[in-house]
């Protein structure tokens, strides 16, 4: 019944395109661009005083108990509209007909009649609700304002040259969204609405916005779908929380990982896979961030601990062959991975990104002058990653790096008073 559905609300009546919820070849990482777009575009110009740089409010909203709220009235009458064939509507009409609630109470046996929800945990819920939904994001707007939209979340972008109008705007936008909404027989939740007012000036201004009864006054960063946008769009914040978040999720897995025993090297690059989740969502929009070192430095040295754990290994080993030895990229070439295949996502290439990722890892290592002991025992990553036996442990990293129980080592690092072999001591004890 899905793909049924689904042939007419993604045809030319069907959805609007600014829905990005539950829709093929869709994802949040869309609704992001779009809206980083807009304001991206505002601000980026010659000049503000008789210039073409605008300001651009972005508005983030959401909708109490959004599924549960559902009315079928009003998601059979958004078929009709889309013109779904009839014994389609009558599928889902019978559905909805006869759906009664039995509960106990001290009193006794009693029964609701149920008249909304959409059907969640099935396939069909999600396609009802954006069907009913879509006259929210098809809404005639002031001019310069945009509805984006995935699943209940919207954000709303406001565009104009001048403060004001931007707040006049924006009330004007919410205004229409809320009656929009309250049609729908649905609520706002205002206590979650966000307001970010997105400007290149050198003094931070703030806007105030109304919302039923509430006043939201302009934050300096607010959390839409998982990414934190600040106000000149630098992403500094973003690094800084997820980084904080990542580091937290390591620390957690630590006590699975310890350097002696614990999981091999398999298992380890599972939980590490958590950490790179976490630090590289939604890289493609502040994939430009990390070329800042000091907004990229946080998370870089995340991301070489959990493959420090994968590898049992030494905070005393070099960026460059802890990455190595874990199989694991860099992080700043896994967030321009994550750019490439993005732009490429109706493509079938992640094996040739993965392979170009790898090509400049490799002239990334064989310029490098660190870890040139590693280096020598492997000069081809893709040789590497690639076998099909051994995993590496505490005593092979040791081996592998030359950062072990060696006096040597010891020596080197002031733990030891010497670097000879206590058997021979005519010869240094190393690797």
């Amino acid at each position: 019944m899905v793909g049924r559905l689904e042939a007419h609300t993604e045809g030319p009546a069907g959805l609007a395109d600014s829905q990005f919820g539950f829709r093929k070849r869709l994802s949040t990482v869309d609704a992001i661009q779009t809206v980083l777009s807009t304001a991206r575009s505002a601000i980026s110009g010659k000049r503000w005083h008789q210039g073409t740089k605008k300001y651009c409010t972005i508005i983030t909203s959401d909708v109490k108990n959004a599924f549960n709220s559902a009315r079928w009235d009003k998601i059979l009458t958004a078929l009709s509209q889309m013109e779904v064939p009839a014994y389609l509507q009558r599928m889902v009409s019978n559905y909805s007909r006869g759906r009664v609630l039995e509960f106990t109470t001290d009193d006794g046996a009693e029964t609701y009649e149920v008249t909304a929800g959409a059907p969640q945990g099935s396939v069909l819920g999600p396609i009802l609700w954006n069907v009913m939904y879509d006259r929210i994001l098809k809404l005639e707007l002031p001019r310069s304002a945009k509805i984006v939209g995935f699943a209940d979340d919207i954000a709303i972008t406001v565009v104009a040259k001048h403060l004001d109008l931007v707040e006049y705007y924006s009330n004007e936008t919410i205004r229409l969204v809320r009656a929009a909404q309250t049609e729908l027989g649905l609520q706002t939740a205002d206590q979650k609405t966000e307001v970010l007012l997105v400007s290149s000036r050198k003094v931070t201004e703030t806007i105030t916005v109304r919302s039923s009864d509430h006043y939201i006054t302009s934050a300096p960063c607010i959390r839409y779908l998982g990414v934190h946008i600040d106000a000149r769009l630098p992403f500094e914040e973003h690094l800084r929380i997820v980084s904080d978040k990542a580091n937290r999720v390591a620390g957690a897995l630590l006590g699975l990982m310890p350097n002696i025993g614990g999981p091999r090297s398999s298992r380890r690059r599972l939980y590490a896979s958590v950490v790179n989740s976490i630090l590289l969502y939604g890289a493609l929009a502040w994939s430009e961030a990390v070329k800042k070192q000091s907004y990229a430095r946080q998370a870089v040295s995340i991301h070489r601990r959990a493959c420090l754990r994968e590898i049992s290994g030494f905070c005393s080993i070099s960026h460059e062959a802890t990455y190595v030895l874990a199989s694991i990229p860099p992080l700043t070439l896994l967030i321009d991975e994550r750019s490439r295949l993005y732009l490429r996502r109706l493509e079938n290439v992640e094996s040739e990104e993965r392979a170009k990722t790898i090509e400049e890892w490799q002239a990334q290592w064989t310029c490098s002058r660190k870890g040139r002991w590693t280096h020598r025992l492997i000069l081809n990553i893709i040789s590497w990653i690639e076998r099909r036996y051994g995993e590496v442990n505490y005593y092979l990293k040791q081996l592998l790096t030359g950062h072990g129980c060696f006096r040597s080592y010891l020596c080197r690092t002031n733990n030891d008073t010497g670097d000879q072999c206590p058997v021979c001591p005519a010869a240094v004890e190393d690797v």
